[in-house]
C-alpha cells in the first residue's frame, strides 16, 4: 500500500493566504505533489480556482485522483513551475493571487516510485523526477569525472567526506557499474569510519540528496522560478515557499530580499516559520521545513 503524504504547514500557509483579503481568488500550487496542500487551500477558500502543476504526470495524475470533488475549479498542467507561462493563466484572469511551492520530495518517490530516490529502498539509481531525460543517477555516478563529482557532493550534499567517497566511488566503478541504490550505499559506508555516521540517519543521505539535485537541477529551476513566477502575481498576492534544506533556503531568502528592496513586495516572514513540535511529533518529516513569504503590494 501506497503510504499518504501529509502537507506540511497547512495552518500557517492558510493564515498566510487569508491576507490576499478577498473570496474569490486563483492560487497556482506550482507543486502538486499528493495534492495535500491543494486539498486544504480549496476547502478553506470555496470560491477559489487553482492551477496544479507538477513535472511528474504520474504525481499530477495521483493528485488529480485525491481532488476529483473540486476537478470543477481546477486547471492541471503537466510542467515544471519554473516553465509557468501567461499562455498558462485562465482567459478571464490576468494575474494569479496566491502562489504555493513545496519544494521537498514527496513520499511517492520516496517509498513507492522505485526511482532509485531513497537509500532505504533497494531498487535501479534514476532519480528522475520526471522520469524522462537522458541524465539520470547512473549517469552521474558512472560517467562524471571526479571532480565534477566532488563539486555536486561538496556544494549540493554539503558532505564533509566527499573527497574520501569520490576516491572509492571511482575505484568501485573501474571494478564494475553502480546501478542499484545498496550499491552506491555500500560505497558511502566503506567511505566513512563508523564513529562518524549520523545517528538517525543512513551515512549516504546527503550523496543522494546532491545527485538528485544534480540530476533534476532543481536549484536552477528554483532561481528561475521564483524569478519567474513573482511576475504574475497580483497586488496583494501571496506568494509562499516551504524548503527542506539549507541550499534551497538560501535562494529564496537571497531572492525575496532582493525584491524587497524594490518597494514592490514585502517580506512577511523576517524569520522562516517553522513547524511547531506539535505538528513534528506528527509528522516528523515537517522537521527541516522552512516557509517564507512575499507578498506584492
Amino acid at each position: 500500500m501506497i503510504p499518504i503524504h501529509i502537507p506540511v504547514l497547512v495552518e500557517e500557509i492558510l493564515e498566510q493566504f487569508h491576507k490576499i483579503g478577498k473570496e474569490e481568488i486563483l492560487f497556482l500550487d506550482g507543486t502538486a505533489g499528493e495534492g495535500g496542500h491543494s486539498e486544504k487551500i480549496l476547502v478553506e477558500f470555496p470560491k477559489s480556482k487553482l492551477i496544479l502543476l507538477d513535472r511528474d504526470p504520474i504525481m499530477l495524475e495521483r493528485a488529480m485522483t485525491r481532488l476529483e470533488q473540486f476537478k470543477n475549479r481546477i486547471i492541471p498542467l503537466n510542467k515544471n513551475f519554473s516553465e509557468f507561462s501567461i499562455d498558462d493563466i485562465p482567459p478571464n484572469a490576468q494575474t494569479i493571487d496566491g502562489i504555493l511551492l513545496d519544494l521537498g520530495i514527496s513520499t511517492y518517490h520516496i517509498k513507492s516510485s522505485e526511482r532509485g530516490f531513497s537509500f532505504q529502498e533497494n531498487s535501479v539509481l534514476d532519480m528522475r523526477l520526471n522520469g524522462e531525460g537522458d541524465l539520470d543517477a547512473r549517469k552521474v555516478v558512472n560517467k562524471y569525472p571526479k571532480e565534477k563529482l566532488l563539486k555536486i557532493f561538496l556544494e549540493y550534499g554539503e558532505e564533509n567526506w566527499s573527497k574520501k567517497i569520490v576516491e572509492v566511488l571511482v575505484s568501485e566503478r573501474r571494478r564494475k557499474r553502480i546501478e542499484t541504490t545498496q550499491d552506491l550505499n555500500k560505497i558511502v559506508e566503506m567511505s566513512i569510519p563508523r564513529k562518524f555516521w549520523p545517528e538517525k540517519v543512513h551515512p549516504a543521505f546527503r550523496i543522494f540528496q546532491a545527485i538528485r539535485i544534480e540530476v533534476n537541477q532543481e536549484l536552477k529551476h528554483i532561481e528561475v522560478g521564483l524569478n519567474n513566477l513573482k511576475n504574475f502575481l497580483s497586488k496583494n498576492g501571496i506568494f509562499a515557499v516551504i524548503s527542506f534544506h539549507s541550499l534551497e533556503d538560501r535562494i529564496v531568502k537571497n531572492i525575496w530580499k532582493e525584491l524587497s528592496k524594490t518597494n514592490e513586495f514585502q517580506i512577511l516572514t523576517p524569520k522562516p516559520i517553522a513547524a511547531s513540535e506539535t505538528e513534528i511529533a506528527k509528522n516528523l518529516a515537517s522537521r527541516s521545513a522552512k516557509l517564507r513569504v512575499l507578498q506584492k503590494l
